[in-house]
């Protein structure tokens, strides 16, 4: 009975090494004689993909606007598998790399703080409208599913591109905005452990690239009107996993408190083009805001 008992074991337990060597992460010390080509990541469901208008931008923002709606950013280049819109040669970032030409998404923001410092930088965005985290990216007892290897594959093949130009690459973070889709589970409430998961998977997946620290921006999401079911849960979630792991911040984006910034939908303002009420994505005022605040936390 013992020996049967200890066979019984050692499949286990070897399930158990193998889950612990998928999400193991050692990152590597920054060498001072070394140039990095910094690059940083944006994922998530629709507010990450961009569902945002950036025409709306023309006479509240004319700055931004007349910058990015030409060249765009000439220090800050990008690459995007965007709810199957990709591009895979890294260009300026501009507006129309959105869910389609007419929308941007929180990439604007963040090259706007990028853009600000001596080096160039990357950003690889990979995300998908509606998507699920638990249901579609990690499960919360750490299954990997559909569009977790389906992004990660596309963003390891984007840093090799570089390294293939001669570039060092170096990922410094992501920004996450998603977990919408989560609110309407019956186990919505298992999205912090879900949330592990996929923080670690990306630190282990992208080990190679990682030097001193990986930097993991979350942001909660929309709590006023009658979208979403019980998004408190979720915004619950995100907050604890941001406490408890060391380089995780969280955006509160409803006015929570004074730390927080307030965004607002596209059926709050008058940043509505078809007529239609959008309870669900964010106005163009707040999609720049979303992608400063994002890019801010990247570089800490």
């Amino acid at each position: 009975m013992k020996i049967r008992r200890l066979a019984l074991l050692i499949p286990l337990a070897f399930q158990v090494s193998c889950s612990s060597n998928s999400r193991s992460y050692k990152p590597k010390p920054l060498d001072p004689n070394t140039q990095y080509d910094n690059v940083y990541l944006i994922m998530g469901q629709s507010n990450a993909s961009g569902i945002s208008y950036y025409s709306y931008l023309e006479n509240s923002q004319p700055e931004i606007y007349n910058k990015y709606v030409g060249n765009g950013n000439e220090k800050v280049f990008m690459c995007y598998n965007t709810d199957d819109r990709i591009q895979t040669n890294y260009v300026n970032v501009r507006f129309g790399f959105g869910n389609n030409v007419q929308f941007f998404g929180p990439e604007i923001g963040i090259a706007e703080v990028l853009g600000k410092q001596e080096e160039t930088s990357y950003i690889i965005k990979a995300t998908y409208s509606g998507t699920c985290l638990q249901t579609q990216y990690v499960s919360a007892e750490g299954k990997k599913i559909e569009f977790y290897p389906r992004f990660i594959k596309f963003i390891k093949q984007q840093l090799k591109k570089l390294e293939e130009k001669g570039k060092n690459p170096r990922v410094r973070g992501v920004f996450w905005m998603q977990g919408e889709s989560d609110t309407f589970l019956d186990e919505s409430f298992k999205y912090r452990e879900a949330e592990q998961y996929f923080f670690e998977y990306l630190r282990h997946d992208l080990n190679k690239w990682i030097y001193d620290h990986f930097n993991f921006v979350d942001a909660y999401i929309f709590t006023r009107g009658i979208c979403w079911v019980n998004p408190e849960i979720i915004n619950g979630c995100k907050q604890r996993f941001c406490d408890e792991n060391e380089h995780c911040y969280c955006i509160k984006t409803n006015g929570e408190d004074e730390t927080a910034i307030k965004l607002y939908l596209k059926c709050e303002t008058d940043e509505n083009m078809d007529g239609e009420v959008d309870l669900a994505h964010y106005d163009s005022q707040s999609e720049l805001l979303l992608g400063l605040t994002a890019g801010q936390l990247l570089l800490r």
